[in-house]
């Protein structure tokens, strides 16, 4: 969905009219040589019918098309959702130029009404040349069609764009049939019913009305140049919030990688302790701290001189400990709740949750001692 409209709106700038005569002509020449032009006539006053008053000039398809070539119909897709919108109608500070011109106008030519209707020969003129822009808008930009469809004009239906036929028969005096198409009634592409004729603010009832009158182009043009720099503002902010976004997502994921090339470089290095032979110390340090001689790879000591072992975090002389008040002990822990093996002499403490014979941990550090005699003192 991220495709730009700057390609449809360039088609239809060189195509349109290229095609309009042929189209009119090839399309149209059962019911109109030529496209529809003229006054665009409105009531008086919803309460005087019988007067209409010229407000402006109906609009060409080619100049109905020739809107939606503004830089603002040019941007991805994706751009548009920035955009504020109410009662699915687009909201931007200015939009409301449309309909205070579209009052000012009605005011200054004596024009009355409570809700939107346009004299009938009028209608029908306006929208046939926005069905002619619509018709093809659809065949040469689908997609530019489906925006204005979802955006703009929420009413239009696929159908009305195009001029359906049905085919009548005759036969002449010997026998020939002779093939007519007859227009169907068309469902019109412009519909003020939609919004109940309310054009005293942005909708697709004012919206459809500016298009078929062409004295209300350069105020389109306007409006929707304020909608662009709205537009703009609005992309530039997501921009950043999602480069913001990203860089914090790299940095994230560099951290991850890290912290894993940490991990398995810590792994390698418990793999490469667990493989080797393990010293008196090692072993005895282990089996007091995690039940285990070799250790885990959570904890394990590694000896780095004569009788001193280190777990990565503390470092121990076994020299250095009280032989005399050292002692080996089961000891409740309150704040775990858990029931501890303990080998202390007062000042220096080991201990694990892991269950460890008496009798092997006393073994395990008379041996210790006897390599590595530690202190004695009177008790």
């Amino acid at each position: 969905m991220n495709h730009r409209f700057a390609l449809m709106s360039v088609l239809l700038t060189a195509l349109v009219s290229v095609t309009n005569a042929s189209e009119a002509e090839t399309n149209t020449q059962e019911t109109q040589p030529n496209w529809p032009s003229g006054e665009l006539l409105v009531p008086k006053s919803g309460f005087d019918w019988g007067t209409n008053i010229a407000v402006g000039t109906i609009a060409s398809p080619q100049e109905i098309c020739n809107v939606f070539t503004h830089p603002f119909f040019q941007r991805p897709l994706a751009d548009y959702n920035q955009l504020d919108s109410m009662n699915s109608d687009f909201v931007w500070d200015g939009i409301e130029a449309s309909s205070l011109w579209v009052n000012k106008k009605f005011e200054a030519a004596g024009v009355r009404l409570d809700r939107l209707t346009l004299e009938q020969e009028t209608m029908q003129k306006a929208d046939y040349n926005l069905s002619a822009c619509l018709n093809y808008m659809k065949k040469e930009a689908p997609q530019l069609f489906t925006f204005v469809q979802d955006n703009l004009l929420h009413y239009l239906r696929d159908e009305c764009v195009e001029q359906k036929f049905r085919i009548e028969k005759t036969v002449d005096d010997v026998g020939n049939i002779i093939e007519k198409k007859v227009p169907l009634r068309k469902t019109p592409c412009l519909d003020f019913n939609y919004n109940s004729g309310r054009y005293g603010d942005w909708n697709s009832t004012t919206f459809a009305l500016m298009l078929v009158w062409k004295e209300a182009h350069p105020v389109l043009a306007n409006v929707f140049k304020r909608g662009l720099d709205t537009l703009e503002v609005r992309v530039a902010e997501r921009d950043k919030e999602l480069e913001q976004e990203r860089i914090a997502q790299a940095e994230a994921q560099a951290k991850r990688e890290k912290q894993q090339q940490a991990r398995n470089q810590k792994e390698q290095v418990w793999q490469q302790y667990l493989a080797r032979e393990k010293t008196l110390m090692e072993q005895v340090y282990n089996f007091s701290t995690t039940g285990h001689p070799n250790g885990g790879s959570w904890k394990y000591w590694v000896q780095t001189a004569p009788c001193i072992v280190t777990d990565g975090s503390k470092t121990y002389d076994t020299r250095k400990i009280n032989m005399t008040a050292f002692r080996m002990y089961p000891e409740y822990n309150e704040y775990s709740g858990d029931t501890e093996m303990v080998s202390s002499d007062g000042n220096f403490r080991l201990s694990t949750t892991a269950t460890i014979p008496l009798d092997r941990l006393q073994n395990a550090w008379s041996m210790a001692f006897k390599e590595c005699p530690g202190r004695t003192s009177t008790f």
